[in-house]
């Protein structure tokens, strides 16, 4: 079933003008509001600026926009050591999308593909997102398990 855009004509209905037995009517086919509008499901949303993925060509625009889209500013981006090979990820798609783009930060992974490099799902963002350490990519030592995490007692 196709979605309905969310500006469907809900005002439409409930004037006055158009209620049965309104005497604003003239009850001609004309004045009945007619089905809602309807649309396909919405496309992925553009980066703050309006620049599409496809103008990220050059690196200090794909930092930019890398940074609003994560929520990241950009000296945290490079410091994942991953900014370069992230670029050379997005560059070699010819689909480019902000959902990929997160996807590639967040996780190390174009959609549909496995990590770009070893360490590209190590230094993901969604590590930093809530503290925490890839499964066997580090070594906690021996009694980790017996103190929180760092950070974990200000929740």
């Amino acid at each position: 079933m196709p979605a309905i855009d969310d500006h469907d004509h809900v005002s439409d209905l409930s004037d006055s003008s158009h209620s049965a037995g309104s005497s604003g009517s003239s009850g001609s086919a004309d004045d009945s509001p007619g089905p809602p509008e309807v649309s396909g499901p919405p496309g992925p949303p553009e980066p703050p600026d309006g620049t599409g993925l496809a103008d990220l060509t050059d690196f200090a625009e794909f930092l930019r926009v890398s940074a609003e889209l994560t929520g990241f500013d950009e000296t945290e981006l490079r410091a994942t050591g991953m900014a370069r090979e992230h670029h050379r990820t997005l560059l070699a798609h010819r689909a480019r999308d902000e959902h990929a783009l997160l996807r590639l930060w967040y996780v190390g992974a174009w959609p549909d593909e496995p990590p770009s490099s070893p360490r590209a799902y190590d230094r993901g963002l969604m590590w930093r997102t809530f503290r925490g350490a890839p499964p066997g990519s580090t070594a906690p030592g021996h009694g980790s398990w017996s103190e929180a995490p760092d950070g974990g007692d200000d929740r």
